[in-house]
C-alpha cells in the first residue's frame, strides 16, 4: 500500500492531541478523515480493514444498533447517542486502516504529547501554572478529560517499561525516564484510582505475556509487580485517601443512604444498580437508543438526575440495546485480544496491555461514550492493536533499534 504524507501528519496530530482538550481531538479526527479521502488508497485500506478481527463485530454492532434505532422509540438523546456509537465505529475503521508506518507516526505524536505534558506537570509543581483550559486537565485532577490523561499516563508508563528492554543506549534510558515520569504524575498530580488499577492490571498482563513459558519466574515476577504497584498506590496519600473515601461511599450507598452528586464510587453504585434494573426489565432489545437518560431521571431524585451516562459503556449499551448490544460492544472492542495474546513478541504484548487498559476503563467509566475520554484512549488503544496485527516487527525500527525477542528467536 502506498504511503501518503498527509495521512502520516494527521495521525501524528491525533497522537499528540490525545492529552489536550477535546476540541483538538475532534480536529485531528476530521483531519485524518480528510487526509484519507484526499490522498489515501481507499480500496487497499478497505481490504486491510477487512482482515482485522474487529471488522465483522463492528458490522454486527452497527447492524443491531441500527435495528434498535429503527424499531425503538425516540428520546431527546437518541440522535446524540446514535452519533456517539457511529463515531466509535468510525474511529475503529480509521485507525485499523492505517498502514504500519502511519501508526508509528501516531505513536510518535503520542510520545511528543507525553513529553510536553510531563514538562508542564514539572513546571506546575515548581512554580504553579495559572488556570487554563489548555493544560488544566494535565496539571490538576478533575473532570473526565483529566481522568483520560491519567489513564493515558498509566498506559504510557506500562508500555514504556515493556518497550525499554527492546531498546539500546539513549533510547532505552528515554523510555524508562518517560515511564517513571508518567508514574510520577499519577503520584503527584492525577490521583486516579482507575489509573492505578490499570497500572496493576496492565503490568500483570505484561509480565504474564513475557514469561508465559516460564511458570515459576512468571508467578514470582507477577507477585513482585502486584505488590509493588499496590504498595505505591496505597502508600501515596492522594491515592490512599481516595480509596478509603470510595469504600466508604460504596458502603453508604449499599446501606441505602442518600448519594450526593459529588460522590464518585457512591454514585457509581447507584448508577450500576439502576442501569442493571433497566436491563433486567428489557433484556433483549433494551429501552431504545438514547433511553438511558430518560429512564435514569425516572428512577432517581433531582439531585442525581443531572448524570448523563452510567460510567460503564457495557451497561450503557445494555440498557439501550439489550444484552445483545452489550455483548456485541464487548466483542467489537476485545476482538483483537486473542490474536495479540497468541503472539510471543513485543507487538502482541503491547496489544494485550492496551486492550486490557480499555476494558478496565470501559467497566469503570464511559471510556467510549464520553468523547473527552474516547477520542484519546480509543485512538491510542487502536494504534497499539493495529501494530499488534502487523505480521513483522519491522515497525519497531521506526522507534529505535530493536533487540530480537527471545521467544521469537
Amino acid at each position: 500500500m502506498p504511503q501518503f504524507p498527509m495521512v502520516r501528519w494527521a495521525a501524528l496530530l491525533w497522537g499528540f492531541a490525545t492529552f489536550w482538550p477535546v476540541g483538538l481531538n475532534y480536529t485531528a479526527f476530521v483531519a485524518l478523515v480528510a487526509a484519507m479521502l484526499w490522498q489515501g488508497d481507499l480500496r487497499a485500506r478497505f481490504e486491510q480493514l477487512r482482515q482485522q478481527p474487529n471488522w465483522w463485530p463492528s458490522l454486527l454492532f452497527l447492524g443491531w444498533g441500527g435495528l434498535i434505532l429503527l424499531l425503538g422509540p425516540r428520546y431527546a438523546e437518541t440522535a446524540s447517542n446514535a452519533l456517539h456509537a457511529l463515531r466509535i465505529v468510525l474511529m475503529l475503521w480509521l485507525v485499523l486502516a492505517l498502514t504500519a508506518e502511519e501508526a508509528v507516526w501516531a505513536v510518535r505524536g503520542f510520545v511528543l504529547g507525553l513529553v510536553v505534558s510531563l514538562l508542564l506537570v514539572g513546571l506546575h509543581l515548581l512554580v504553579g501554572l495559572p488556570p487554563s483550559l489548555v493544560w488544566d486537565s494535565i496539571v490538576r485532577y478533575g473532570g473526565n478529560k483529566s481522568l483520560a490523561n491519567a489513564v493515558l499516563m498509566a498506559l504510557a508508563a506500562v508500555s514504556g517499561l515493556l518497550v525499554a528492554p527492546w531498546l539500546t543506549g539513549r533510547a532505552r534510558v528515554a523510555a524508562i525516564a518517560l515511564s517513571l515520569g508518567a508514574l510520577g504524575v499519577l503520584l503527584t498530580t492525577l490521583y486516579s484510582r482507575t489509573a492505578w488499577l490499570i497500572v496493576l492490571v496492565a503490568a500483570a498482563a505484561g509480565v504474564l505475556h513475557q514469561l508465559r513459558a516460564q511458570r515459576q519466574r512468571q508467578l514470582l515476577a507477577l507477585a513482585v509487580a502486584v505488590a509493588l504497584t499496590l504498595s505505591i498506590g496505597l502508600l501515596t496519600p492522594g491515592v490512599k485517601d481516595r480509596l478509603v473515601l470510595g469504600v466508604d461511599e460504596i458502603v453508604s450507598a449499599h446501606q441505602g443512604e442518600a448519594v450526593g452528586i459529588g460522590s464518585s464510587w457512591g454514585i457509581r453504585y447507584r448508577l450500576y444498580e439502576k442501569t442493571l434494573d433497566m436491563i433486567h426489565e428489557r433484556p433483549l432489545t433494551g429501552w431504545g437508543i438514547g433511553a438511558w437518560n430518560d429512564q435514569w431521571r425516572q428512577r432517581v431524585d433531582a439531585t442525581l438526575a443531572v448524570s448523563n451516562m452510567p460510567h460503564n459503556d457495557f451497561l450503557w449499551m445494555g440498557a439501550q440495546a439489550g444484552v445483545p448490544g452489550a455483548l456485541l460492544l464487548l466483542l467489537m472492542v476485545a476482538a483483537g485480544l486473542p490474536r495479540a495474546w497468541q503472539r510471543h513478541d513485543l507487538s502482541g504484548r503491547l496489544g494485550v496491555v492496551a486492550l486490557l487498559t480499555l476494558l478496565v476503563a470501559l467497566a469503570t467509566n464511559s471510556a467510549l461514550r464520553d468523547a473527552s475520554i474516547g477520542l484519546a484512549l480509543w485512538f491510542v488503544v487502536l494504534v497499539w492493536q493495529r501494530l499488534s496485527t502487523e505480521p513483522s516487527e519491522r515497525w519497531t525500527q521506526a522507534l529505535a533499534a530493536p533487540r530480537r525477542d527471545a521467544a521469537l528467536a
